[in-house]
This record gives C-alpha cells, sequence and structure tokens, in this order.
C-alpha cells in the first residue's frame, strides 16, 4: 500500500551529485562539494532525492591522489575521470532517471538523462592556459563546452565569475546562475577556545602553493616588512600542499626566494595541516594575506572572517566581491603598497579589531544553511525554466 509519504518520495525529482572529485580536491572545490554533501546528509525533508556518488564517505577520506603524486597517479586519475564523465555518469542518471546530474568540479558529460549543470568556479583555464599541460587542457574544454551545449546549464560562485565566463564565446548562450558557496570551516572550530601554542606574531595565508597565488610578493613585502626596526620578530605562515601539477605548482620557487632573501628562519611552509590546526593558525594569527591574481570565490577571506581576523586582499573581482568592505586592498602587482598594508595593520590594533567586526558581519552573508537553500532554489528555476 502507498502511503501519502512514499507517493512523494517517488515524485521528488532526483539529482545526481558526482563527488568523483573529490579524490583529488583541494582547498574551494573540496570545502564546495564537502558542504554541499553534508547539507544533504542532515537535511530531513529535501525537495530532491539526492545521488550522492561515487560513497561520499569514503572518497572524503581518501588519500590515494591528493597534494603533489607521481606522474602515473596524475595520469590513472585523469583516465579514471573522463571515463567517469562520459560512461559512467551517463549510465547512472538513465539508471536512476535523473531530473539533474551535478557537477560541482566544473565537467559535465556530453550525453545524459535530464539537466545538466557544472559549477564553474573561475576561468583561470582561459586566463592562464599557460599553466596547463596544453593537449590536456585543448580535450578538457572539448569536453566541457560540448557538455554544455545540449541541456547544459551553469552554476558559478561569484557575480564576477559570471560576468567573466560571458564574455566567453562558449558561454555566452548558456543559461547561468550565482550561488554564493559557504565558508565551510566548522562554526565549533570558530568559537571554541584554541589553545595558543606560541606567542609569535605572525602573517598567514592559506591555499594551495600555485603561481595564480602570487606568493612571491607576498614574501617580498614580509622581507621589507621584517627589515624594520621593531618588526624584526614577526613571522609568515604559509598553510597548504604543493600544486597537483608541475605546470601549476610554485613551491619550489618560493622556497628558492626565500633562501636568497635569508627568510628561511621567518617563513614557515606548513604542508597539508588538520581543521584543528588550520583553525588554531587562524586564530593566533595578526592577520591574513590573500594576493592571488585570480579567484572565482575566495574562500579563506571567509575563514578569516569566521575567527574575527583583519585581512589584505589583491584588487581581484571576487575577492573584492567576497570581502565587501571589511578588508583593505593592495595593487595587485605592487609590492609596495602590500608592505604598508601589512606595516599598517601590525601599527594600528584598532584597525584590526574594525575590520575583525567587519568580516563577522559580512560573514552572515556566506552560511551554509543559505548556500543550500539558494542552490535548490536554483535546481527548481532549472527545472521549471
Amino acid at each position: 500500500m502507498n502511503t501519502p509519504n512514499s507517493k512523494m518520495e517517488k515524485h521528488r525529482p532526483k539529482i545526481v551529485v558526482d563527488v568523483f572529485y573529490l579524490y583529488v580536491a583541494q582547498t574551494g572545490i573540496k570545502t564546495y562539494i564537502v558542504t554541499l554533501c553534508d547539507e544533504i546528509l542532515k537535511k530531513n525533508n529535501p525537495e530532491f532525492e539526492y545521488i550522492i556518488s561515487p560513497n561520499y564517505q569514503k572518497v572524503k577520506q581518501n588519500q590515494f591522489f591528493r597534494g603533489k603524486t607521481a606522474k602515473w597517479k596524475n595520469l590513472l586519475f585523469q583516465l579514471l575521470y573522463f571515463f567517469r564523465k562520459q560512461v559512467t555518469l551517463p549510465i547512472l542518471s538513465y539508471y536512476h532517471q535523473a531530473a539533474i546530474v551535478f557537477s560541482p568540479d566544473i565537467l559535465s558529460p556530453v550525453f545524459a538523462k535530464g539537466k545538466k549543470v557544472s559549477v564553474i568556479h573561475d576561468t583561470c583555464f582561459w586566463d592562464n592556459p599557460e599553466h596547463y599541460q596544453s593537449l590536456w587542457l585543448k580535450y578538457y574544454l572539448y569536453f566541457l563546452e560540448k557538455g554544455l551545449q545540449k541541456n547544459g546549464e551553469i552554476i558559478t560562485i561569484t557575480q564576477f565569475s559570471k560576468m567573466r565566463l560571458q564574455e566567453l564565446p562558449p558561454f555566452k548562450s548558456i543559461p547561468m546562475k550565482v550561488v554564493y558557496q559557504a565558508s565551510g570551516l566548522s562554526e565549533s572550530l570558530a568559537l571554541s577556545d584554541l589553545k595558543s601554542n606560541t606567542q609569535t606574531r605572525y602573517f598567514l595565508h592559506v591555499g594551495v602553493l600555485e603561481k595564480r597565488k602570487n606568493l612571491g610578493i607576498l614574501i617580498t613585502a614580509f622581507d621589507k616588512l621584517t627589515r624594520m626596526v621593531g618588526f624584526e620578530d614577526l613571522r609568515l605562515v604559509l598553510v597548504g600542499q604543493r600544486g597537483p601539477r608541475e605546470t601549476l605548482d610554485d613551491y619550489d620557487h618560493l622556497v628558492e626566494l626565500v633562501t636568497t632573501l635569508g627568510l628561511t628562519e621567518k617563513v614557515d611552509f606548513t604542508g597539508y595541516v588538520s581543521q584543528d590546526q588550520l583553525a588554531s593558525y587562524f586564530h593566533h594569527a595578526l592577520g591574513y594575506v590573500f594576493p592571488s591574481v585570480n579567484e572565482g570565490f575566495g574562500l579563506p577571506v571567509l575563514e578569516a572572517f569566521s575567527f574575527g581576523l583583519p585581512v589584505i586582499i589583491s584588487r581581484q573581482g571576487a575577492l573584492m566581491e567576497v570581502a565587501g568592505d571589511a578588508a583593505l586592498i593592495f595593487e595587485n602587482s605592487d609590492a609596495e603598497a602590500l608592505f604598508q598594508s601589512m606595516k599598517l595593520l601590525v601599527d594600528n590594533p584598532n584597525l584590526r579589531k574594525e575590520l575583525g567586526e567587519k568580516g563577522r558581519i559580512r560573514l552572515d552573508h556566506f552560511s551554509a544553511e543559505k548556500f543550500f537553500l539558494s542552490l535548490e532554489k536554483a535546481f527548481k528555476e532549472i527545472l521549471n525554466g
């Protein structure tokens, strides 16, 4: 006998959520997928029936492909990734009679049952093609464009990214919506009474050590700062793994720069850290600096806001959109301007407090609940459109 609830179950639109990229995802895309899946799992009566594939918990814990890996591992993942996108996902979509196949990691299958919705986080592929292996990039973009040409729609994460995507010929005619992602940092960590294991004053950066992060200019500005009387004790903490591919990785260059400037005792490369360790670094930092030249969102800005940390960002569209009036801004090629902003934060505790308070207010716009509600609203509009 069918109950009203069982009938409702049958008629809820099904959404296949592809989380395969979580095997390699770091920072922003990883947080996006984890936040999405956690919200799905804790919601009692979602308006859609979500099929998360592959098994979320298993993929989340897997470390086989993470960080800077051997070339054969990268090649293996790429082969498995393309096979999944173009073979496995289409089969899953027809098996489940999906209304939407949702790809939080950019690439949708060329053929699938229902609407194909891709999240395109930024325009790095088009803005900095030199950072990617040319043949790989050619085929990746081919499948991306083909996958969206028929029944495809785009969700992006800032108005800035939407504007940039709409300037690109392949996407001018493809429907596009903006859904701001959430911070993803555990509120319990942000509010906990974290114990300090150091009294050192330090500036912080969090993110994969890639060329587009523009960390060389941060190190140069920091070097000038520590040469001033009264600033010699300052340190710089760079939290994050090496870039996943040689063409993107900037670690060797950064280490060489630190060595050349004689900063090896003042600059810490932490590598991967746990969530508890990350929270501790945020909690005790003097300020957070994000000098990136190409971002689709700027997730660590929100993480810094979670701890009431004053933030300095480069003049980059997505970062300014996320930070609003709660951050200092410098021209991203001007090491002198960054030095002056860092010096201003060290000298002015009232400014640090003011920016921290503004950051906490700004954070209210980016809760996990608001993200998920906005995403489900976008799904409804896509299906009704």
